[in-house]
């Protein structure tokens, strides 16, 4: 799936034909030639940003669009078809990721270029390496069980009386911002937390609880808090990923066999598919030497 960042017009390209009686295509002009984008909400439904009805002719048959910023204001998944009429009358669809450019990546496009021995100069490739580099980033977090980069989660726990210990599914865990009842009032954790980062748990210190019996009927809380790896990509994350593009992008360009000296090939938790030893060694040992991997107290 393409991807591209916020703030760039995005063109969209299409094409016209007409089946003919022998079972061949002709390229033809149709009557009317509409594009309608649509953006995924968080709700399940869509949300018309363009419809587009005067495309541009790049010849017979021919079309494209370049769909303004205005109308891609929102990073997300937007979805799209193109709708002819009279001669050629049909419906073709795509879709594409809108990104923040300035989030940061486990492999900056042009070190992944440079893996590719790709140059900078040459960009008709970017975006299926940019979506190759979002797959591999995914992968990584369902491996290390959270983000690569810092970032702020907020998840749901149920609570039971006196109850000692909140955990989280995001880790490592680095801080809690704040913890909400269900009602909506703050549980003070001014006097600081216990916090077990590799295992996601919270705690407060002398194992105190976090609720007394009056609050069985409220059990629910909301906990807002920071999981990720540090400010910046751990090197070996960087470079695994390295390999498993270099991996992935020779299989795509259809090779037989694996680039020499690719070494063995396996599947580590959190990959659907096979990836070279040497970059889930390097995985491993990244996970096994952050030094902040212990219990810290905040």
């Amino acid at each position: 799936m393409s991807r591209f960042p916020l703030g760039q017009p995005v063109r969209q390209s299409t094409t016209v034909r007409q089946l003919n009686t022998d079972g061949t295509t002709t390229l033809v002009n149709p009557g009317t030639l509409t594009l309608l984008v649509k953006l995924a909400q968080a709700d399940g439904t869509t949300l018309t940003t363009g419809t587009y009805s005067s495309p541009t002719s790049d010849g017979t048959g021919l079309y494209h669009q370049d769909i303004p910023v205005t109308d891609l204001a929102a990073t997300g998944h937007y979805q799209y078809t193109w709708t002819s009429t009279g001669t050629g009358a049909g419906v073709s669809f795509g879709e594409f990721d809108i990104f923040d450019p300035f989030e940061t990546s486990v492999l900056p496009l042009q070190d992944a270029k440079d893996a590719l021995n790709i140059p900078a100069s040459v960009t008709t490739s970017d975006s299926d390496i940019a979506a190759y580099i979002a797959t591999i980033e995914t992968c990584f977090e369902r491996y290390t069980g959270g983000p690569i980069i810092n970032r702020t989660c907020t998840e749901r726990s149920e609570m039971m009386s006196n109850q000692t210990v909140i955990p989280v599914r995001q880790r490592p865990l680095v801080s809690v911002t704040q913890i909400l009842s269900a009602s909506g009032g703050a549980i003070d954790i001014s006097a600081g937390l216990d916090l077990d980062v590799n295992a996601g748990l919270i705690r407060r210190f002398l194992g105190l609880p976090f609720y007394g019996p009056f609050f069985v009927w409220l059990p629910q809380v909301n906990v807002t808090f920071v999981a990720g790896w540090g400010t910046a990509v751990p090197a070996a994350f960087n470079i695994a990923a390295r390999i498993i593009l270099v991996h992935l992008w020779a299989t795509r360009r259809g090779a037989t066999a694996l680039p020499m000296n690719a070494g063995e090939m396996t599947t580590p938790p959190g990959f659907s598919f096979a990836i070279p030893l040497a970059a889930a060694e390097l995985l491993n040992g990244s996970l096994n030497g952050i030094p902040f991997l212990a219990e810290t107290y905040v």
